[in-house]
């Protein structure tokens, strides 16, 4: 006969049912909520990783510990397995705790009289691991319940990857992967089979299975050993991997933390705060190893010209992530090594006169246009300004092409004049280089041509980038979920131009010479950057996929032993671009629609008449008929006819050359202004025009009717000396090259000077009113004073 179930067994047993299919309603009342319990390990601390989700930099949580929190995924099947074997072989199939576990544990301890072995599920071990307290049973009863109500909130791979991430290893490091480079300088994903069963082997007492201390090495080989056994045995490995594996050493030596981009990581903390859980950044490992390593192999050869420190950036050029941000030289206390270059303010030398040649290009100019490269004084607040070119020599007639590419800085300072401070400080302004203040432009002055401002490389860059992006001003990216922000502040035309003539080697030849650190795989177009007493160094190269800018100089402001942008930064770019010319993906520039190349006269940069002899080609936006024709060559091709304010150039290429090709318009006759004042070798020898004297009625001022005074000043204040002599240059420079000038010295006629229109005056006590006075009817006046 069948057995009867008793009644109340049987509802003993629908009731246990019940409540185990109803675990989910009951157990949030009887258990400590896993949910709190994660937030609280996983979330206080954080790490900054690059965009490689490898860590650059860990932060403590609030316990004072390190972990970084990796996906299950990235941990090798040998660790899986070695975990599983040593901690929790029924995981994937018991609920949470493992009866058959607990009844063994039970009676072997009950038979030894003491614990001699646990029963705790991974789950359990997990809750201990997120609330530890004291052993009681108290605390094993809430332990089990929470385990139970985790395994239903969680599936068993996420459950698995809690642990794995928070299981303590050697002293306040957590989890495998940080255990992982400690000891064995590679990620959880490239253990072996002996590498993966130690780091299972530490979990069950980090204290007593200390790989770093003799003792604790030997203790914790012999039981990674016997885990290979039982790995073997469960099916795991092979006799052979096996075998290999009891052969291996243990490290007895820890590796430090990691600790990458040091100086990105300092500015990303000061601005966001520090990170909360893993946050990725936009930084490359490989670009900043890269950097960093090419700059410390050019530190010997720039410290033994004076240079103690280096710092550099790579974006990338289409989004402006930030690839790499090497603050210094070494992050350390040596030559200031702790300071961030890349955020701090230096004189940026000549790498704003690319933006200076954009805004011309904005107004109309174009890469042909011809400036006269000659000394030219102007009057500032401070006092007469005369720029001087790097090399102090003048080129005389250079188009926008040659003075760019040269880094002339006449050239510069000439086209700023003629645009307006004003202007170019407004657009350097919203190029987010420069910060307005009243009265900037004032304050800056002309000096603003030829980079008197102090820059930050952040915000250099940053401005770089519109010529890499059509025109299109975009937001640096430091983490992958920042939104770039974009605005058009020059037209994508004009940024192709710019880059053309900056990836144009024949472009610098006057300066720069063709030297075998600007000669690279792909295009790229670069510019170098000197300041004052060769303080900074700079050089910024760009093509369509990088941005890269480097400095060279002291961070205590003292000079290199004559360093230029060029020396100092040349051949370290050089190394660093062809890394970057081998990464995969290139992208190139594409000519913008309506940009034509034409042919120019090589001379004027103008369309080219019946005369020029010597053309070439160039690029402008638009129809070549837009440009003027040549007026260097009216007459003829043999000579060029230039202007009047090339008259002084002319008259120091006739010192050197017997042979001139160039002449001022109408073949006039040019004099040395000390000649004409009976001091030089040909004295009394004055050249006078005939007919008579016209003076106008009415007040000139120094710019009028096409005539203009440059030397002195409206409003100059001169001192007399008691032990030199005292005397004053005139300087007047007419639209188009006459006769002669005449100088007035108020009212009464002073002297009559042909090209270049110089003389000098002896100063005598008083104020003056200086006019000077073509044959015709223009004229320009200013005014002066002489103190003794």
């Amino acid at each position: 006969m069948r057995r009867k179930v008793p009644a109340a067994l049987l509802i003993l047993l629908i009731l246990a049912g019940s409540a185990w299919f109803l675990r989910v309603v009951w157990l949030p009342w009887v258990s400590i909520s896993p949910e709190k319990l994660l937030q609280t390990r996983f979330v206080s601390g954080g790490a900054w990783l690059d965009s490689d989700c490898r860590p650059l930099r860990l932060f403590p949580d609030d316990q004072g510990d390190f972990l970084c929190y990796t996906p299950l995924a990235s941990h090798s099947k040998n660790i899986l397995n070695a975990v599983l074997t040593a901690e929790d072989r029924s995981f994937f199939s018991h609920p949470g705790l493992d009866a058959a576990a607990i009844m063994r544990a039970a009676w072997q301890n009950l038979a030894s009289r003491r614990i001699v072995s646990g029963a705790s599920t991974i789950s359990q071990q997990l809750i201990r691991i997120l609330k530890p307290r004291k052993r009681t049973w108290s605390a094993k009863i809430s332990e089990a319940l929470t385990a139970l109500y985790l395994e239903c909130r969680y599936d068993k791979k996420r459950i698995l990857e809690f642990y794995l991430n928070a299981v303590p290893m050697f002293g306040n490091v957590r989890g495998f992967f940080l255990a992982s480079l400690l000891l064995f300088k590679k990620t959880p994903d490239l253990l072996n089979l002996a590498e993966s069963a130690t780091l299972a082997a530490v979990v069950q007492s980090p204290g007593r299975l200390n790989p770093f201390s003799g003792a604790g090495n030997k203790r914790l080989r012999k039981r990674r050993d016997w885990l290979i056994r039982e790995m073997l045995n469960a099916g795991h490995c092979t006799a052979r991997e096996a075998e290999l594996a009891f052969s291996e050493n243990i490290p007895d030596y820890r590796s430090q933390l990691p600790f990458k981009a040091p100086h990105f990581c300092d500015y990303i903390t000061a601005a966001r705060g520090a990170p909360k859980g893993n946050q990725r950044t936009t930084i490359s490992q490989v670009m900043q190893d890269m950097l960093q390593s090419a700059i410390k192999s050019h530190l010997p050869r720039l410290a033994r010209s004076g240079a103690r420190q280096v710092c550099g950036m790579i974006v990338e050029a289409g989004n402006m992530k930030i690839r790499a941000m090497v603050g210094s030289a070494e992050f350390g206390p040596i030559a200031a090594g702790f300071n961030n270059g890349c955020i701090a303010g230096r004189s940026g030398g000549s790498i704003l006169k690319p933006f200076l040649y954009a805004l011309a290009l904005e107004k109309g100019f174009y890469p042909s246009y011809v400036i006269a490269d000659t000394m030219q004084p102007f009057k500032t607040p401070q006092g007469e300004y005369l720029p001087y070119n790097a090399d102090r020599r003048s080129y005389g007639p250079v188009t926008i092409r040659n003075a760019l590419g040269n880094s002339l800085n006449i050239s510069a300072v000439k086209m700023l004049n003629k645009i307006g401070i004003r202007d170019f400080f407004d657009f350097l302004v919203e190029c987010q280089l420069l910060q307005a203040f009243t009265d900037a432009a004032k304050f800056y002055g002309l000096g603003l041509a030829i980079g008197n401002p102090e820059l930050r490389m952040l915000d250099v860059v940053r401005a770089y980038g519109i010529f890499a992006n059509e025109g299109r001003l975009k937001s640096l990216s430091y983490q992958p979920e920042d939104e770039v922000t974009e605005k058009q502040v020059l037209s994508a035309a004009n940024a192709y131009l710019i880059f053309d003539i900056l990836s144009d080697p024949a472009a610098r030849l006057l300066t720069f010479g063709t030297p075998s650190f600007f000669k690279f795989r792909n295009r790229w177009a670069l510019k170098t950057g000197t300041s004052t007493n060769y303080r900074d160094c700079w050089l910024v190269a760009f093509n369509k996929k990088f941005i890269l800018a480097l400095w060279v100089g002291n961070f205590d402001g003292s000079p290199t032993r004559s360093l230029s942008g060029a020396t100092a930064c040349g051949p370290l770019a050089r190394n660093v671009i062809d890394e970057l010319d081998r990464l995969p993906d290139q992208e190139f520039f594409q000519m913008p629609a309506g940009i034509k190349k034409v042919s120019v006269c090589s001379v004027s940069g103008q369309r080219p008449g019946q005369n020029c002899k010597l053309t070439g080609n160039d690029l402008i936006f638009g129809n070549e008929n837009d440009l003027p024709e040549c007026q260097f060559h009216r007459a003829t091709g043999e000579v060029h006819e230039l202007p009047a304010d090339y008259a002084r150039w002319i008259q120091g290429r006739s010192m050197v050359n017997d042979a001139d090709p160039f002449r001022l318009f109408g073949n006039l006759r040019i004099f040395d202004a000390f000649e004409l004042m009976g001091i030089g070798e040909t004295a009394g020898e004055q050249i006078a025009a005939s007919g008579p004297l016209v003076v106008r009625d009415k007040a000139y001022d120094a710019d009028w009717n096409n005539i203009k005074i440059v030397s002195p000043h409206e409003g100059d204040r001169y001192i007399l000396s008691n032990v030199t002599e005292n005397f004053v240059q005139f300087r007047a420079i007419p639209e188009k090259p006459v006769t002669e000038i005449v100088w007035l010295v108020n009212g009464r006629e002073f002297i009559r000077t042909p090209p270049p229109y110089e003389a000098y005056w002896p100063m005598r006590e008083g104020e003056f009113t200086i006019t000077a006075i073509t044959g015709g009817e223009a004229a320009a006046e200013i005014s002066i004073t002489v103190e003794r």
